[in-house]
Parts: C-alpha cells; structure tokens; sequence
C-alpha cells in the first residue's frame, strides 16, 4: 500500500517537472520561429517534438496501468530532450555563419591573429598548469555582437586523457575546456563560439593547460607537459557600434582602428586645387594621426571635394565650401556625424584663410587629446619651442642615460613561471650613434629574482634583436669567486649587473630581450618538488646609455629612412625638411605625402609641425633643408634638372640606370660594409622589361653638400599608392637598402649605385684613426716613404758615427784578449 502512494506521488512531480520544461521549451521554440538559430547540440527532432507533435492514444482496449506507463515514458523523453536543448543553449552562445559572412552597415567583421594579440609566434604552454595571457581592446561605443575561436594546437602525447584538458578563459571566465585524448596530440583544430557577454572594452584571453603524465611522485616540470598553440589561430569578432555623440574628446577615435592588420586607412578631402599651405597643413595631422597608429602605420586617401563613405577628414580654408562643408571666419576643430552615413564620423578642420587652417592643424596636433566638445574654436596660438637634433619623443635620449621604466611598462617587466617568457623592451636609436671600436652601450642591469640556493644553473640571459649577448649568473656559486658586476651585496633583494650591448646592435628600431632561465632540479623520486613561486623582475631603474657616442653616418641609405626617418627625423619637428611635389599633384601622389608625414610622425612621436611643401620651381629657397620628392618623369621638372645627379634617369623616353659608383681604393669600414653588406655591382637590376616602375633614390643633394634627397618615382601618378602601401609594410621594411629601391607587387629590389657621403662630426683623434684604419694602402705608402726620409736624414750622422769609430777605436780595451799560445 505505501509502495503504491509513493508511486503515485513520484508520478505526480514527474508529470509537474514534465510541464515546467514543456513551457520552456515551448518558449524556445517559439522565439526560434521568430528567427533565432537553433541551439547548438540539441538533440535531433527535439524541438518538433516538444512543440507538439505528440503520438496518438492508444485504443481505449489498453488497461489503465498500460495507460499510465506509456504516460510515464512520455513525461521522461519530453524532460530528457528538452533538458539537452536547454543545456546547449546555456553553455554556447548562438553564432551564425551568415552574421559573420555578411555584416551590416552598423557591424563590421575582423578577424585577430595572435601576433595581433601580443603574441611573437607560436604559444607554448609548459607544466602542470601553464598559461599564456594574450589581450585587444574595443573601443568604448562597440561591442561584441558574436565571436568565433579558430584555435589549432599540438600536445605531448605522454598526456592523461582524464586528467588532462586545455581551457580558454576570457577575462578569467571559462570560455572553452577542450579534452586531450590519446592519440590525436597533433593537427588539433577547434571552431569555438564564445559568449559575447564575456567580452569588455579591455579584454584578455588565456590559453591553459591542466596536463598530467603520471598518477602519483608527478614532477611538474617534466618535459612531456607540453601543449603548442600554433600562430595560425585567429579570433573572428562580429563587432556593432553604439551611436554616441560626436565629441573631440574622443580622438584618435573613431577614425583610427588598432585591430587593422594592414594598418589603418584614413580619408581626407581636400578642396580642389589646394594651395601649398592646406597640403602642409592636411601632413601635420596626419603625422598626429600616424603618431597614434602605432608601428603598423596609417595609409591616407585623399579626395578632391568629395566626401567619401566612412569616416573622414575635411579640410576647410577661406569661405569657399568643401565636399558640402562651408568654412567659418577663424580657426576651429569640430566633429560632426557623416550626412550620408550617421555609423561615421566626420572632422572638420577649419580656417578662414591658409594660415588660419595651419593654426587649427597645429592646434589638433598639439592639443588633440585634450580637446573636450562637438566644437572647439583656436583664438590663440602659443609657438612651440624649437627642437634639438635627437631630442624626439619616441628616441633614446642622447643627453643622459634613459632609465628602463621610461622605456617599457613597469608591469612588463615582471615575469612569473618556471619557464617565463622574455621580458622586451624596445626601444629606438638614431642610426648615426657612431660606437667605432668601443665595447658598445652601456647597459646597467638591477634585477630581482626567486633564489634557488641548491639549483646553480639559473641565469638571466641578455640579447639585442635575437642575437645572444651575455648571460648572468642568478646564484652565487661557490667554487667562482665573485666579481662586482655580478652580484651587489649592499642590497640583497637586488642584483646588479654592467655589460655592454655591441655596436652591431645599435641604431634603428631595436629590442633588448631579457630571459630569466630558472634550474629546477628534482632531488630524488617524489622528493623536493619545487613549488610554483618563481618570480622574478627587471628593476625600472636599470639603465642603458648612448649619451656618450658621437654623431657620425654614411650616407646614402635608404635601409635608416625606412625604419625611423633618418635623416629628416633628427629634427622631431622636421624642421629642416622640405617636400618637393608636381605642380598639379594628384590624389595618389598627395596620398603618399600624407603616408609620409604620419609615418615620420610615428618614428619620432612628434607631429611634423615645420615641415614645408614647395614645387620644384621655389626648390632653390630650400637649398640648406634635406628634401623627400615625389613625382613621375611628366610632372617633376627635377628628373630632368638632376639628371646628372639621379641615379636613373629618361633619356628620349628610355628609363637609364647609371653605372654603380667604383672607387679605385678598397672600401672597409670608412663606408659601414660591415654594416650594410651590399657591393656596388653592375647588372644587379635590368630595368628594360618593367613596365610601371614605381622606384625609390637616394642620393646626395646637388644643392649643398652632406644634405640628402629621397626621390619617389613613379611612371604613372596612380602608381605612387604602391610606394604608400611599401613603407609602412613592417615585413618589407627591411627589404630597403642601398639607394636605389624598385617597389615590385612581389617584393622589394634595391642596389647601391650613388657615391657615399657622410653626415655628422667625430673627434679629430677618432677622425684621424678612422681615416688610417680606412686606407691602409696610404698608410703603408706614407711608412714606407717615411722611412726612407728617415734613412736619407740619418745617413750622414751614422757614417760619421762610423768613420770616427774606425780612426779612433774606442772601447779597445774592452775587446777580450785571445790567450798566447802554448
């Protein structure tokens, strides 16, 4: 009797239980028909079974108890299916491919790399619990609409299928927890859908491994923990915009984009003929906005009196209106929404007259960040202080040591594991620091580090640009005697350490890469298990020093252009640079203007506040300023009035390369070979079979000595948009070397053609070193004619010294007496 009310009972809950989940997923069922996806891992033909398609009665021939059971199976296929459906829609967010194929014109789709997330190659998880923490940003009026982790891994196969997994944390949330079965450790490909929710305005993603090999005396420093996430692993973001009000306080944003992986893109609309004083002023804000995109550049567009789709950069002068927009009296900055387009942004840079748009220019390159408001009006203008030579923002100090706090992140410089990654710190040089036979850069470490007193082997190792340089000892070791350059014993927390970097590593963009190497031994089989507390740090008072070196280079090259500007960025402010354009400049040729200045405004971090934009017939003021030229063989009068100087040049319409510049001496280190190991050789380019040579020349200016031009070439005005996408491509960068670069769609060609010419002052001692030390087929000359004046000078006192010896003898009695004989 007991044992049937507690049936009936239990029939009762799991009919209530049946009900709840059969409203639920009635609900689900419902909001799918009204255009959803269906949740991911429901069971098939769940969803049209719980919306009703329910089987017929029995005949009225069954028994009620046969009655009562086919109900009860019923009610528990209806929980079961509807409790899966409702699981799968709990633990995955619903991303559909036809969103991330086509976004709409308020959402847009990228997809990020794990370089572009921090990474510089391939992540490798090691231990019992390794991570690796990688993160990007949104900006403030976006967010994640769906997302999509592409991730392909490798892993030891020594792994413990149970005990074994690799997760994925967004903002330390459980995005993703992947088993690690036997046999399948390498070609790992996972699609994983990630909750939008989980995504912030900063956001970081970690990459775990939980791994185990062994069941009991585990060392968690074996080499099989071992999982690789391999760089070919990308996060696909469907991201939608948020309408917020145009305000100056936002820029850069919105118009540049730090998830671009090609850099970003900017359009700027000129009026239709603009003057020299609107060009330079549309360069000194794009070198503001080229100082904000960072080292992977920014690419302009220009229009002429056409407002483009997207966001955009209006430049307005005088009363005449521009693509719509009617200037005003003074100068003014103002942020508007696009007409045509109210998801973009438009910013408006106005001026009642050239020079009152040149004061809005400098105002937004001097002041962009702290403007606040729709619209700012510039009444006053204060002159910025000239610049020194190697003074810029971005740049080493050359005055004083440069502290390695000022250089990189106090939190960068920490690190924690019992394999941590490379603390690195870049940093930038001028590449004319001239460290002829010296030991290199001073380098003063202090560092901090977890003491392991019976492990000797740890070491911090210390290289530049991934060349090896020194390696330091982080234990004292009983059996060396100690030096003061390796540990200082008036602070014991912290350890000192002077080396020097080697000349060959300096100038440039370069980066010091400092690894702590940790000697985890393991004493016995489940003995002394080192616990995970290795940690260690390089101090932000650690120094490094170029104040010392003198300023000297070998000039032309074309490899100091390409990565930091040289020489026109020894001056931040570029003020004794002047750009050269064709009379009637084209949109592309203004383009790569416009690439240009942001471009040297990101290598120095200074917007180009004193550069000057003149044509070729105005060139002779500008003589005492290094000059970048730009234009095609049509409409730059100066391919035709250098010809003697160019190294090529059109001669009746037939594209001549000159023969290389030989000298009859051998060439060492007077013009940095050892530097730039490229020989002038005949033959190296045949310029015969190209069609659309786009080509870049340095060469010495033939207006004044030790001043320097770079010419863009290009035989059609078009073409200079290849030049613009070239130089601020960070992998064909290094492909710029010599003096004479032809811009191929398959890559780079480059030769040294123009004779050397120096740039810079040494000391007369240093100068006259140099000099001998780079003509040793003078040096020997000069001994050997030296010696012979001196055996002319010394010929008369010597035989005189001779003669006198003979007639007077000297010294006879000193000479020994042969015994008589016997």
């Amino acid at each position: 009797m007991i044992a049937a009310w507690v049936r009936r009972i239990l029939l009762i809950l799991s009919v209530s239980a049946a009900g709840l989940t059969h409203l639920g997923v009635a609900s689900q069922d419902a909001s799918q028909k009204a255009g959803s996806a269906p949740a991911a891992g429901a069971a098939p033909g769940g969803a049209a079974k719980a919306a009703g398609a329910e089987p017929q009665e029995s005949s009225g021939k069954e028994s009620s108890k046969q009655r009562r059971k086919r109900e009860r199976e019923r009610e528990r296929e209806r929980a079961q299916e509807s409790g899966a459906a409702t699981t799968a829609s709990v633990a995955a967010p619903v991303v559909r491919e036809d969103v991330l194929a086509a976004p709409s014109p308020d959402r847009r789709v990228t997809t990020l790399t794990l370089k572009q997330m921090g990474a510089w190659s391939s992540l490798r998880l090691r231990g019992v619990d390794g991570s690796r923490v990688l993160g990007f940003n949104l900006r403030p009026n976006e967010y994640v609409v769906s997302a999509k982790l592409h991730v392909s891994y490798d892993y030891s196969p020594a792994l413990l299928e149970d005990l074994s997994h690799f997760n994925i944390f967004v903002n330390e949330r459980v995005a993703a927890s992947e088993p690690l079965p036997r046999g399948k450790g390498v070609g790992n490909r996972r699609s994983i859908d990630i909750n939008p929710r989980l995504f912030k305005d900063i956001n970081e993603i970690r990459f775990n491994l939980i791994g185990h090999y062994t069941r009991q005396c585990e060392n968690p420093n074996h080499s099989s923990l071992w999982l690789q996430v391999s760089d070919v692993t990308t996060l696909d973001l469907v991201i939608g915009s948020k309408p917020v009000e145009p305000d100056l306080k936002t820029l850069p944003d919105p118009f540049l984009d730090a998830r671009e992986s090609d850099g970003a893109q900017l359009n700027v609309v000129l009026p239709s003929e603009p003057s020299a004083d609107v060009v330079r002023a549309a360069g000194i804000v794009a070198s503001w906005f080229g100082m904000h995109a960072g080292a992977r550049g920014v690419k302009f567009a220009v229009s002429s009196n056409q407002l483009p789709s997207g966001n955009a950069i209006v430049l307005i002068s005088g009363q005449k209106p521009t693509a719509g927009y009617t200037g005003v009296a003074a100068s003014s900055l103002a942020m508007q929404r696009h007409p045509n387009d109210p998801s973009s942004t438009v910013l408006l840079v106005n001026g009642g007259s050239d020079a009152e748009l040149l004061r809005a220019a400098r105002a937004l390159a001097t002041s962009g960040l702290a403007l606040v408001g729709p619209t700012v009006n510039i009444t006053k203008e204060t002159e910025s202080a000239p610049r020194k030579p190697y003074d810029a923002p971005a740049w080493v100090r050359s005055d004083r040591a440069m502290k390695l706090g000022e250089l990189a992140k106090v939190e960068s410089l920490r690190v924690k594991s019992y394999y941590p990654e490379a603390i690195r710190v870049n940093y930038r040089v001028s590449p004319d620091v001239f460290a002829w036979r010296t030991d290199g850069a001073p380098l003063s470490l202090k560092y901090r580090a977890t003491r392991l007193p019976t492990h000797r082997n740890s070491n911090l190792e210390v290289g530049v640009n991934g060349k090896f340089v020194d390696s330091i000892a982080l234990n004292d070791n009983p059996n060396v005697t100690p030096t003061a350059s390796v540990t200082s014993q008036v602070n014991k927390s912290v350890s000192n350490s002077s080396l020097f970097l080697p000349p060959y590593a300096l100038g440039g963009r370069d980066q010091l890469q400092l690894t702590f190497a940790f000697d985890v031994q393991l004493q016995g089989e489940c003995e002394n298990l080192p616990t995970d507390n290795l940690v260690a740090s390089i101090d932000p008072e650690s120094t490094l020093d170029f104040s010392k070196f003198p300023k000297f280079a070998a000039l032309p090259n074309l490899q100091y252009f390409a990565q930091i500007g040289y020489p026109f960025t020894r001056l931040a402010d570029l003020s004794e640079t002047t750009v050269v354009l064709p009379e009637r400049a084209g949109a592309s040729e203004l383009s790569l203007y416009l690439t240009l200045m942001g471009k040297l405004g990101e290598s120095v971090g200074f917007p180009a506040l004193k550069h000057q934009v003149v044509l070729a017939k105005d060139i002779e003021k500008h003589a005492d300023r290094d000059l970048i030229v730009i234009g095609t063989a049509q409409n730059q009068p100066l391919m035709t009035s250098w010809d003697k100087r160019l190294p090529m040049v059109i001669e009746n319409g037939t594209r001549r390369l000159r023969e290389p510049h030989v000298s009859w001496r051998p060439q060492f280190r007077w013009e940095q070979i050892d530097i730039d190991p490229l020989e002038p050789k005949q033959g190296e380019i045949n310029l015969s079979g190209l069609t659309g040579l786009v080509n870049v020349m340095a060469f010495e200016s033939p207006l004044r000595d030790r001043r320097s031009v770079v010419f863009f070439y290009a035989d059609k005005e078009a073409d200079h948009m290849r030049h613009a996408s070239a130089i601020i491509n960070p992998e064909r960068i290094p492909n710029y070397r010599g003096d004479f670069v032809v811009v191929q769609e398959a890559g780079l060609v480059h030769s040294r053609i123009s004779p050397t010419y120096h740039v810079g002052e040494i000391p007369l001692l240093t100068k006259l070193r140099w000099f001998l030390a780079d003509n040793p087929l003078l040096v020997a000359a000069t001994a050997a004619l030296l010696a012979i004046m001196v055996a002319i000078i010394l010929y008369r006192p010597l035989r005189f010294l001779v003669d006198f010896q003979r007639s007077r003898r000297p010294f006879a009695f000193l000479r020994r007496r042969t015994p008589p004989e016997a």
